[in-house]
Parts: structure tokens; C-alpha cells; sequence
């Protein structure tokens, strides 16, 4: 029995080193969130062991993420020819760190209950929880196209979608005007560019955006611009890097000298059709109101 409980261990410590290759790839994990997709593997493999009363199993379930550690540390020394202990990398420090929360896990946890599954009394309460928690979802959300389609209906009247558009123009003339270098068209566009991401992504979001980046630190469209950064940038350099990559597109297309081919430069930009039709449709309104 001592030996079958030994080799299940290895063979889910390697099922745990597969599924956590897989999260990690998929998801970019935190280190927090790598330590707590282990301790729910585990939470789910005593749940299984307990209900089929292979109690046995349970009694030291964190050798699994012992072997999972020895596995990785092989795999990265000998097939990704890295080094494993190196403290730049700081993965050996978090290793460690998920072997010993799975050892707490097992000793005062799971070693301490006769069932790591709910009960039917529990999951009647829970049951209650997402119900309570579905029907305020749904609400929200129709609440919330509600209100969306109220301002789209707005924003589609043509007088008013003009009107809206020079406001926003000149709200952000005013707070960013002077930190756009670019001259011309080229101007009206990235205008456009900032009017369009901030319609989509109002400031309130954004800000939530930074503060979520603070403690999970996946990578997120940053910026009044919504620039793809790794790092947290303010609205004033995001329009700095798209006033660039502008540039460098509108120097490739080799077009006379303040002439902006709008469609061609938005597609380079890396913009859907749909998406450079709502933006040309507000560069368009931008260029007809400079010529008043």
C-alpha cells in the first residue's frame, strides 16, 4: 500500500508540474497566484482521495509538491539548460515558499478533517450565494446596457455626436495640448486616437486598471491611449509612444509631407476596420471644425 501511495505521488506530482506549465503560459500567475493553484490542486485531489475513503493518501499529500519541485528542477537544469538556484531569478525562493504552505495545508487542514468536500448542508448555502449573487449580476448588467444604449443613441444623432466630439476635442486640447509634438493632420489624429480610447476607457477605469496592475501585475492597456505595456505609464507618455509609432508608420508610407492616409496608417497601427471607421469618422469632424 506504502509503495502504490508512493508512486501516486510521483504521478500527480508530474500531472501538478504540467497543469502549473499550463496556467503559468496562459495566464502570466503572480507568485501569490502560483502558490494558490498548487494549494487548490492539492484541496481537490484530498477531496477526491477523502470521498473514495483512500484516507491514507491524504496523511502526506504535500510530498506531491516536493517531487513537483524536484521535477522542475531538473527540468529546468538539464532541458532549459537555466540555472535553477540562480537569486537574480528568484524561483527557487518561491519554490520553497509553495513547499512549505503545502505542508501547513496538509498538517492543519487536511489531515485534520474526514471529508474535504462540502457537505450537502453547506452546499445548500452556497447554493443560496450564487443565486443572490446571479440575480444582482444580471441586473447590473442590464442596467448597465441600458445606460449604454442611452448614450449610444446619443452619440449617434449627428448633431450631438459632433457637438460631443468638439467638447471632448476641447477638453483635451486644453489638459494635453501641450505635450503633442506632432504638427499637422498628424495632430488631429492622435486627438482622435485619445478621444476614441478615452470613450472606451474612461479615466475611473483606468485608474482601477493601475491599481489592480499594483497587486497582480499582468500586463494591461495602459493609458489615456491604451497602450500594451508592461509597466505602469501615464496618460501623458502614452500619448508620447503612440505620437512615435505614428510617426515612424507615417514615414514608411513615404506620403507627401502633411498628408495623413488615415486607413492605411490606423491598419499599420494594428486597428480593425470597424475600429478605423469610428476614429476617421471623429478625425474627419476634428478637420472640418480647424477649418471653420
Amino acid at each position: 500500500m506504502e509503495f502504490l501511495v508512493f508512486i501516486s505521488y510521483v504521478f500527480f506530482a508530474f500531472l501538478l508540474f504540467l497543469f502549473l506549465n499550463f496556467v503559468v503560459k496562459k495566464f502570466s500567475l503572480t507568485k501569490v497566484e502560483y502558490v494558490l493553484f498548487t494549494n487548490i490542486f492539492l484541496v481537490f485531489l484530498a477531496g477526491f482521495a477523502s470521498y473514495f475513503h483512500f484516507t491514507i493518501f491524504c496523511d502526506d499529500i504535500f510530498i506531491i509538491v516536493v517531487f513537483e519541485f524536484l521535477i522542475r528542477m531538473l527540468y529546468t537544469t538539464y532541458l532549459l539548460d537555466k540555472d535553477f538556484f540562480d537569486r537574480e531569478e528568484g524561483t527557487l525562493s518561491l519554490y520553497l515558499v509553495n513547499v512549505v504552505t503545502a505542508y501547513l495545508l496538509n498538517q492543519f487542514i487536511i489531515r485534520q478533517v474526514d471529508m474535504m468536500f462540502l457537505s450537502p448542508e453547506q452546499l445548500k448555502f452556497l447554493l443560496w450565494v450564487f443565486i443572490i449573487l446571479f440575480f444582482y449580476h444580471f441586473f447590473h448588467k442590464k442596467e448597465n446596457l441600458s445606460i449604454a444604449k442611452n448614450v449610444s443613441s446619443i452619440k449617434t444623432n449627428i448633431g450631438n455626436r459632433r457637438q460631443y466630439i468638439i467638447l471632448q476635442y476641447s477638453k483635451m486640447k486644453q489638459k494635453y495640448g501641450k505635450d503633442i509634438r506632432v504638427k499637422g493632420d498628424l495632430r488631429f489624429l492622435v486627438y482622435a486616437l485619445m478621444i476614441y480610447e478615452n470613450n472606451r476607457r474612461p479615466g475611473f477605469f483606468r485608474r482601477i486598471d493601475y491599481l489592480r496592475y499594483q497587486y497582480d501585475h499582468i500586463p494591461r492597456k495602459q493609458g489615456i491611449m491604451q497602450v500594451d505595456t508592461k509597466k505602469i505609464i501615464s496618460d501623458v507618455e502614452s500619448i508620447e509612444m503612440v505620437e512615435k509609432k505614428l510617426e515612424k508608420l507615417q514615414d514608411k508610407k513615404k506620403t507627401k509631407k502633411n498628408v495623413v492616409e488615415v486607413f492605411d496608417l490606423l491598419k499599420s497601427y494594428g486597428k480593425k476596420k470597424e475600429e478605423i471607421e469610428q476614429i476617421d469618422a471623429i478625425y474627419q469632424v476634428l478637420k472640418e471644425f480647424s477649418e471653420l
